[in-house]
């Protein structure tokens, strides 16, 4: 009989270092899940910036070129005043067009970063809600072999 409560106690040593086991992986897991969003989050922003660095330097080159063309023609001319208005509607219409894209862009990229967000609070919530139930049942785990070993003496 002396045997027995150390049998057990040697179990729920055992049980709560398997459970400390799990919860270490659990919490390592969700770190590995953090780094991974993070990562995206990252990357998506470059990819933004890149894509806005691209979009200011093709509206510079059209300015540059558009300024160019005027210097280098006779802008008194009544036609190619004509064009270079055409032109600078153009540029105007272009530049408002990637505005309305890269604003479109930005939203979807915000949602998709609300999504992210609620993903991992989400993800988060359910380990704090599975660690709480490992707990409870090792507490109850817990109580019911104090009882036992009680009732056993």
């Amino acid at each position: 009989m002396g045997t027995e409560p150390k049998t057990n106690e040697l179990s729920l040593q055992k049980e709560n270092l398997h459970l400390k086991q799990s919860i270490a992986a659990l919490r390592e897991q969700m770190e590995k899940l953090e780094a991974a969003r993070e990562e995206a989050v990252q990357k998506t922003l470059h990819a933004v910036q890149d894509e806005i660095t691209q979009l200011r330097a093709a509206v510079a080159a059209m300015r540059d070129q558009l300024e160019n063309t005027c210097y280098e023609k006779d802008c008194a001319a009544q036609e190619n005043m004509a064009a270079a208005g055409n032109r600078e509607k153009q540029l105007t219409n272009t530049i408002a067009t990637l505005r309305n894209e890269l604003e479109r862009r930005e939203i979807t990229h915000q949602r998709d970063m609300e999504a992210i967000t609620k993903t991992h609070e989400d993800e988060v919530k359910q380990l704090h809600q599975t660690i709480q139930v490992l707990r409870d049942r090792l507490e109850s785990f817990n109580h019911s072999s104090t009882t036992k070993a009680g009732t056993d003496e």
